[in-house]
């Protein structure tokens, strides 16, 4: 039987999926990340994120960066109970390029094109730990809030324009 995880080890898992999600390498997220893991958040994501482990995880994180550059997570407080570890705190970037987002059809829902405005965002993530490995994760976003600071709302004419055009190339892009 494996010895049992301590808190901080628990912690220590689900912090270093975070980091290596917005940043770091698939190397990096397969010594986080299950080869069963699931991502609830993936139903509004792109389709290579759907999948299970470490190369799902990591299309998450490229999806992130090619919207937002100087992606940062900042801890403020983890709980660890069982094999669950939440993580509260605050998520940081600029939005420098399209932002597609999914619908749970795997279809291109809508597209914000780029403000350069940064965003930083309070959110919560949710994480089981099985073998040492996050298995599962779900999280609580403050994504109106994120609207908001990026500019997309409330929105003007010229930007809605932008972003439908840039709607219809990303639905061509996926045909």
């Amino acid at each position: 039987m494996a010895p049992t995880m301590t808190r901080d080890d628990l912690v220590a898992v689900a912090e270093a999926a975070i980091h290596a999600t917005l940043g770091g390498t698939l190397a990096d997220l397969t010594a986080t990340v299950h080869p069963d893991a699931t991502n609830r958040e993936a139903i509004a994501e792109p389709p290579d994120t759907r999948g299970r482990g470490p190369q799902a995880f990591h299309a998450t994180g490229e999806w992130l960066r090619a919207a937002f550059s100087d992606l940062t997570w900042t801890t403020e407080q983890s709980i660890a109970e069982g094999d669950l570890v939440v993580t509260y705190g605050l998520l940081s970037g600029r939005h420098t390029g399209t932002f597609v987002v999914w619908t749970p059809e795997a279809t291109v829902e809508r597209a914000f094109v780029p403000t350069g405005r940064t965003v930083s965002v309070r959110q919560a993530h949710f994480q089981r730990i099985r073998d040492g490995l996050v298995i599962e994760h779900w999280a609580v976003r403050d994504d109106q809030g994120m609207a908001i600071q990026a500019g997309w709302i409330p929105p003007t004419p010229a930007f809605l324009i932008r972003c439908a055009s840039a709607t219809r190339k990303a639905r061509r892009a996926r045909a």
